[in-house]
């Protein structure tokens, strides 16, 4: 991550690479390129993650489904209001949040953001327009101190499937992050998840078409977060999963993650 002050204001460039490694075979080991652009000013160029990827803290909702393109970005902030274009590449197989989604190389996605912020209250509506699939989705989150904690609330809605949000119709969600010491926070959530994309019976994954079903579905769940000490913390997280006509089912994780 290099930075450097120029004429046309602060240049940047970056590229972030990570590693997946299983014993169970060869195959599921591999390093590859997560992001990698280059930012000068407001405009930002490479591959990158979409405001998409910019959902609730906790780890139970599912407000989107792929947030990372090759894209041309210019955004304009000044730290209470933001605003920004972004043209996006949408290609290969999209995975995330229980979805498979085939795209034909050179798509093009348009995608924009506006947000703002007042005192303990944020708020951010972002969109998505699906060029190949002439589909596209909207997302408002806002967030306010309340109490010991953070509450946050999120809708979507999306006119078909698309690259943007391919999981339902429409959804609403819901958390509360409780600051419990400066060391602990613990975070319940939920979701309503209506008109659920029809999924292919093979995988229980793949979507089958830009239709709807009629099922609805809903999540909920808890997210804690441990601060071990200086530079070392912990996220655990379990959430139960529940829709019309499929078998029910719970997901988590345990992470380690150490900062320098």
């Amino acid at each position: 991550d290099t930075r450097t002050d120029t004429e046309l204001g602060a240049l940047r460039g970056f590229i972030g690479f990570r590693g997946n490694a299983d014993n169970g075979s060869s195959a599921s080991s591999s390093v590859f390129v997560d992001q990698a652009f280059i930012e000068l000013g407001g405009l930002k160029v490479g591959k990158f993650y979409n405001w998409w990827d910019d959902d609730l803290s906790g780890e139970t909702d599912l407000l989107s489904s792929n947030t990372l393109f090759n894209s041309i970005r210019y955004s304009y902030d000044t730290g209470a209001f933001a605003v920004g274009l972004s043209v996006d590449e949408l290609e290969g197989i999209s995975f995330g949040n229980d979805v498979a989604l085939g795209n034909v190389d050179n798509n093009v996605g348009i995608s924009g953001s506006i947000a703002g912020k007042i005192g303990g209250a944020t708020a951010s509506l972002i969109g998505g327009y699906d060029v190949d699939r002439e589909e596209g989705a909207v997302r408002l989150i806002a967030t306010a101190d309340i109490g010991p904690g953070t509450l946050g609330l999120a809708g979507v809605y999306a006119s078909g499937v698309n690259s943007y949000y391919a999981l339902s119709e429409w959804a609403v969600a819901v958390e509360y992050a409780i600051k419990a010491t400066d060391r602990l926070t613990i975070t319940p959530g939920a979701q309503w998840l209506g008109n659920v994309a029809v999924k292919n019976p093979a995988d229980g994954y793949s979507i089958v078409n830009a239709d709807w079903s009629n099922n609805d579905a809903w999540t909920a769940g808890l997210t804690v977060d441990y601060k071990i000490t200086e530079g070392l913390s912990t996220k655990v997280t379990a959430n139960y999963y529940d829709e019309d006509n499929r078998p029910d089912f719970w997901t988590g994780f345990v992470r380690l993650q150490r900062s320098f």
